[in-house]
């Protein structure tokens, strides 16, 4: 994948290595990823967002090119003028997943398109509580959801904030001691549930958020090889595709690392 000189460069690299990926799937597997898919495609939708706000219409193009957005989707995406109406085409799309179709609209009302990626993800995750999965693509989101409760409970500590609802159903950590952990806004909480996922303790809360989910992303890419060593087929897809996201990741941190040292650099990047 070559570096991009945007993040929608680099994530339109990315998607087109997937749509590859896609291809070589029959039709039994791509529904095993399609969960995957999904998530992945979740990124393009708050770039098509971004890119609309900033009337930069051939981004937007750019990035459907190789999505595995469905067709209705991607026209909406590329036909509406205004971020709302975008959102809106979303919202119906996504809505019935978390119960409330006005849910997203609502997140964009009040936190624009920052607020609503986070409740898109947030509901997107939390509906596959109750899904029923490939052991492979479930044991996948488990820790992805790891990894974002984690990294909800830095910013708790972070910044002395405590909102309760913010964390996901279905990872491995329970979401009653994350909610105990936030609320005591003890930083050595933090520590202990980030060993316990990834085998070491949590960053200084000094440190940048990246740091954090450097080492909980290099866990989940260690776990995914190990898995993927064993030799079944959907945990060696799942390895090849994290590898890739990874990849565009690092990209994304070097586009954006300007002037930092070397030292701290290392810290952002996954190795």
């Amino acid at each position: 994948m070559p570096a991009g000189d945007s993040d929608e460069a680099i994530w339109n690299a990315f998607l087109h290595e997937i749509e590859w990926l896609y291809g070589q799937m029959n039709r039994p597997l791509r529904a095993v990823f399609t969960p995957v898919f999904v998530l992945f495609e979740l990124k393009t939708i708050v770039l098509c967002l971004r890119s609309c706000a900033a009337q930069q219409r051939a981004e937007i193009d750019r990035l459907l090119r190789h999505s595995l957005l469905a067709g209705r989707l991607q026209a909406a995406l590329r036909q509406e003028a205004e971020v709302r109406g975008g959102v809106a085409a979303m919202a119906e799309a996504f809505g019935p997943l978390m119960g409330d179709v006005r849910t997203l609209e609502d997140a964009y009302a009040g936190g624009g398109i920052r607020g609503f990626e986070t409740r898109l993800v947030h509901g997107y995750l939390g509906s596959l509580a109750a899904a029923r999965l490939h052991p492979a693509i479930a044991a996948f989101f488990v820790a992805f959801i790891d990894l974002r409760n984690l990294m909800t409970l830095y910013k708790h500590l972070r910044w002395g904030i405590d909102d309760p609802a913010a964390f996901i159903a279905g990872g491995s950590l329970e979401r009653p001691r994350l909610r105990q952990a936030s609320a005591s806004q003890d930083p050595a909480s933090l520590d202990a549930l980030v060993r316990g996922v990834a085998g070491r303790a949590a960053p200084p809360l000094a440190a940048s958020e990246g740091a954090l989910e450097t080492v909980l992303l290099g866990s989940m890419a260690l776990n995914l090889h190990k898995s993927a060593a064993e030799g079944e087929p959907p945990a060696l897809i799942l390895d090849y595709a994290w590898r890739v996201y990874v990849h565009a990741r690092n990209l994304a941190v070097l586009l954006h690392a300007g002037g930092l040292e070397a030292g701290l650099l290392d810290r952002e990047l996954i190795a």
